[in-house]
């Protein structure tokens, strides 16, 4: 996993718009809300507004985002992948 944060360091030029790709649990109400919270912290205001529609898996047990987020540093980066997979209503990030 290291290696993987190591090239992502060598191909994105920081700081730089990444667009994370969140799949949450239908029935949390705020999951967006909640994702914010966890940027704000990590990023301050380095979430951008949402202009992709969500997308509903074919069951609509789950709803998928393309949050872009503007990151100032690779350790930024890793944390924000990291925080973001932990929250409860996450179940994966892209």
């Amino acid at each position: 996993m290291a290696d993987d944060y190591k090239k992502l360091e060598e191909l994105i030029k920081f700081p730089s718009v990444v667009g994370f790709r969140v799949i949450v649990d239908s029935t949390v109400v705020n999951s967006i809300g909640e994702i914010k919270k966890v940027v704000d912290a990590i990023e301050k205001d380095g979430m951008q507004e949402i202009t992709d529609p969500p997308r509903k898996s074919s069951k609509g047990n789950y709803v998928s985002y393309t949050i872009p987020v503007k990151v100032t540093t690779p350790d930024n980066l890793k944390a924000l992948y990291q925080k973001i997979g932990a929250l409860d209503c996450v179940k994966h990030v892209i």
